[in-house]
This record gives structure tokens, C-alpha cells and sequence, in this order.
């Protein structure tokens, strides 16, 4: 009976404890096979239950990768949960035997997957509210989505998730510095464009220093949009930034000759100049 205690301890380890009645008849005949978990194991390669639990080698296989031994396996899975939990992500995230499959097959390391989980997860999670708030608008991602998004290979690649990460920091500064909304397209184009966090901030602070001014329009004037007043800010359009630079330069003459905002009642209206 010891024999057959120790197989189940073995095959509960390995998460095969449904096959200990298969194997209970051979220890018995032969009770050394407990001595050799490798040997035990590969006898049961065939069955439904052995492939089921080690799938991701049949990723691997078919990505032309080796196979883990059940013992190698076991440890990565181990080695994942541990570099979860380091990372202080709540229970039920990516660290069920499926999820772990997915990594493995993939042939993710747990370096790869805490680079992951450092770079995307909680640079995101421990932003300022901005940055999530537009993760949910520009991508439709709850709390848990937003962790999944970073740390999960079958769903994005890592660049893909760091650009969002990114946009949607952009599109944060857009909204609190200027008052504009940007949409996924937009705030993807100048995360592209390499416009960090820093940038974006010092340019929609430019944009809602000046939009006002900018947006008024003098006569024969057409107004400047918003895509207009991003492009020639941050430098991705010369037509539009030369625009902006003009119509500065003619708002700067009026002022110098005497001009100023007309005001009514109600508030300001437009830009006055001396002699209207």
C-alpha cells in the first residue's frame, strides 16, 4: 500500500491523480516504478489525461519547438505562478493550467512574462486615473481587461500593448491640458510618432494655452481644427504648422497695433481691433 500511496502523491503533483487507478495494478506488480517518475510517466503518454495536462507541448511541437519534460513543465508553471504572485497580481489572473499552456507553447519565459507584467500591468494599473480611464474609452477594457491586455500572448504582442499603454497616456494629456478628446487612431498616430508621456503633456498645454486665440478667427480667416492645432504642435504636419505660425504671427500684430478681445455681457466673443 505504501507503493500505491506514494504513486498518488506523484501523480497529484503532476496533476494526473485521475490516472492512479490505471497505474495502481502495475505498481503493485512492479512497486520500483514509484522509484522512477519518468519512466512512470512516459507510460502514460498516450492517454487522454497526459496530453490534456502537458498540451502546450503540443503547441510546441507543432511550433517546431522540443518538448518539456513533465518535470520541466511543472517547474515553468511553478515559476510563473511565483512571478505573478511577485508582481502582486490578484488570484485568477492568467494562472490556471490552460493559461499556463498558452505561455508554454509559446515558448514564454518567466522573465518574458514579468517583463510583461513590469512594463504593461503595473506601469498601467499604478498610472495617474487619465491613462486608465482612456484604456476603458479608446479600448473598451474593464480593471481586469486592462491586466489581461498586458499579460496575456494569445490576445496582443508586446509591442502592440505597450503602443496602447502609451496612447492611451496621450490621449490622458490630451484631454486634461487641452479639453480634446482623441480617439484610438489619433492617439495611437503620435504614440507611433515616438511622443512620450513628457511631450504630450508640454504640447497640449501649448494647445490649451493658445486654442482659444487660435480658434478665433479674424476676417477672411478659416478656423484651425483640432487634427490641425496636433499636427503643427507636434510637429507631424509642416502645413499645419506653418498655419499655426502664421495666424500666431497676425494675432501678435493685432495685439501690437492696439487690437484685444471683444467682450460682451456674456463674455468674450470674438477679436476686436482698434477702430471696429
Amino acid at each position: 500500500m505504501a507503493a500505491v500511496d506514494e504513486l498518488k502523491a506523484i501523480l497529484t503533483y503532476y496533476g494526473l491523480g485521475t490516472l492512479a487507478d490505471v497505474l495502481s495494478a502495475r505498481i503493485v506488480d512492479d512497486p520500483t516504478l514509484v522509484e522512477n517518475p519518468t519512466v512512470l510517466l512516459s507510460s502514460v503518454r498516450d492517454t487522454t489525461e497526459y496530453k490534456t495536462r502537458f498540451k502546450g507541448n503540443a503547441t510546441r511541437r507543432a511550433a517546431g519547438l522540443p518538448e518539456l519534460s513533465p518535470f520541466d513543465y511543472v517547474a515553468l508553471e511553478n515559476s510563473y505562478r511565483d512571478t505573478l504572485r511577485a508582481n502582486s497580481l490578484p488570484k485568477g489572473f492568467y494562472d490556471t493550467q490552460d493559461d499556463f499552456a498558452n505561455f508554454i507553447g509559446k515558448d514564454i519565459s518567466s522573465n518574458e512574462l514579468n517583463a510583461r507584467v513590469s512594463q504593461g500591468y503595473n506601469a498601467v494599473m499604478q498610472a495617474e486615473p487619465g491613462t486608465k480611464a482612456e484604456l476603458k474609452q479608446l479600448y473598451g477594457l474593464s480593471d481586469g481587461d486592462i491586466a489581461a491586455f498586458f499579460i496575456d500572448p494569445t490576445r496582443f504582442n508586446q509591442s502592440d500593448a505597450i503602443k496602447k499603454a502609451q496612447a492611451a497616456q496621450v490621449a490622458s494629456e490630451a484631454r486634461r491640458q487641452a479639453g480634446f478628446t482623441l480617439d484610438a487612431a489619433g492617439a495611437e498616430a503620435l504614440a507611433t510618432e515616438g511622443i512620450t508621456r513628457g511631450q504630450a503633456q508640454q504640447g497640449f498645454q501649448q494647445i490649451g494655452a493658445t486654442q482659444e486665440l487660435l480658434g478665433m478667427n479674424l476676417q477672411g480667416e478659416t478656423a484651425l481644427t483640432q487634427a490641425e492645432q496636433i499636427a503643427g504642435t507636434f510637429g507631424t504636419n509642416q502645413a499645419a504648422a506653418q498655419r499655426i505660425a502664421t495666424r500666431r504671427r497676425k494675432r501678435q500684430a493685432t495685439f501690437e497695433q492696439g487690437g484685444g478681445f471683444a467682450a460682451t455681457q456674456t463674455g468674450t466673443t470674438g477679436l476686436g481691433t482698434v477702430g471696429q
